[in-house]
């Protein structure tokens, strides 16, 4: 039996079968988009294969690959994306942030955000989790992110950072798509929200990973000073604090808008420098800067970057939700 990196083909096999038939919810009569790129071909053919499987009206499109999360795709596939009902987005780069997938999204397709994807992610156990639990989890922390002020954050390492978010609704990630214009990136299962942009005050120390190519797994946390809603320094004493510093330095000042905060909901997640795991690790808060545009805030720009936080303490206003990275009692336990 052919393994990926000691794992069963097996398991890649039945997991690229849950993602067309479990999250993406593909049926018979729908026509479903695959696209992906040089890197991703390979994910890209196993999927349309399942995705064929169910429907006839289901195609593969490539596209260049992108340099960073939230650059636009090319007009045919833009179009192709309007007219779909189901869309992998399987391209190394996220376009979840982008114009694109919110034309998409709006005119009722539902998207799979799968940036940057692996036969190895194919065979992760994160995939297995029990999505339609850990989804009603994240809907009641989006009820309570709705009609929430501010967000307090908290680390025994330091973090000490408050997020303001009156007015802006909450986008509850469970890692499938029912509805039309929903939107999830399983493993991925999340809560998530765009803070005012010139409010959110603090200092976060990122001390889990920085899911991109550049840098991923934080071997040293880094210092992030947070002032009225943007980063105003980054401790460069590390290497990796200054490749990241150097990553906002490539792009216009407004990349640095503190513009998602996340809360991850999936027990089966591990930190592994890949972005759709690590967002997702229970246990675990994000802190997304640059672009919000499409998630409900007001900051564009084509960049957007997360930094995972490890055993957070979170208050919603007064609430306590998360105490050392455990979820507080009502809020669906730590397994499933």
């Amino acid at each position: 039996m052919i393994s990926v990196q000691g794992q069963p083909e097996s398991a890649v096999e039945s997991n690229a079968h849950r993602l067309v038939n479990v999250c993406g919810q593909l049926r018979s009569n729908e026509r479903a988009l695959i696209i992906a790129d040089a890197t991703t071909q390979g994910v890209g053919d196993l999927l349309l294969r399942y995705a064929q499987a169910v429907t006839p009206n289901a195609c593969l499109m490539t596209v260049a690959s992108r340099s960073m999360h939230g650059m636009e795709p090319p007009d045919d596939i833009a179009r192709a994306m309007r007219d779909a009902d189901v869309i992998f987005g399987v391209t190394k780069s996220s376009m979840a942030h982008t114009t694109a997938r919110v034309n998409a999204t709006d005119g009722g397709a539902r998207y799979l955000s799968l940036a940057d994807y692996s036969l190895e992610q194919l065979a992760r156990p994160s995939l297995t989790v029990d999505f339609f639990h850990w989804g009603k989890v994240a809907k009641r922390l989006k009820d309570l992110f709705d009609a929430a002020a501010s967000i307090r954050v908290k680390t025994k390492r330091g973090t000490d950072v408050t997020v303001y978010c009156g007015g802006r609704k909450a986008n509850f990630c469970p890692g499938f798509c029912a509805n039309p214009g929903s939107m999830s990136s399983p493993p991925d299962i999340e809560t998530n929200i765009s803070p005012l942009e010139t409010e959110s005050e603090g200092v976060i120390i990122a001390d889990g990973s920085i899911p991109c190519e550049a840098i991923g797994l934080l071997v040293e946390p880094i210092t992030l000073v947070v002032a009225h809603g943007s980063i105003a320094s980054i401790d460069q004493r590390k290497r990796q604090g200054r490749i990241l510093s150097a990553l906002f330095d490539a792009y216009p000042p407004n990349a640095r808008v503190l513009a998602e905060f996340g809360v991850g909901l999936n027990p089966k997640a591990e930190l592994r420098g890949f972005m759709l795991e690590d967002e997702g690790c229970l246990g675990t808060i994000h802190f997304g800067f640059g672009s919000n545009a499409t998630v409900g805030g007001i900051n564009a720009v084509p960049f957007h970057l997360d930094v995972v936080v490890c055993a957070p303490t979170v208050w919603v206003d007064t609430e306590c939700i998360m105490n050392g990275g455990k979820l507080v009692e009502g809020f669906g336990g730590n397994t499933a």
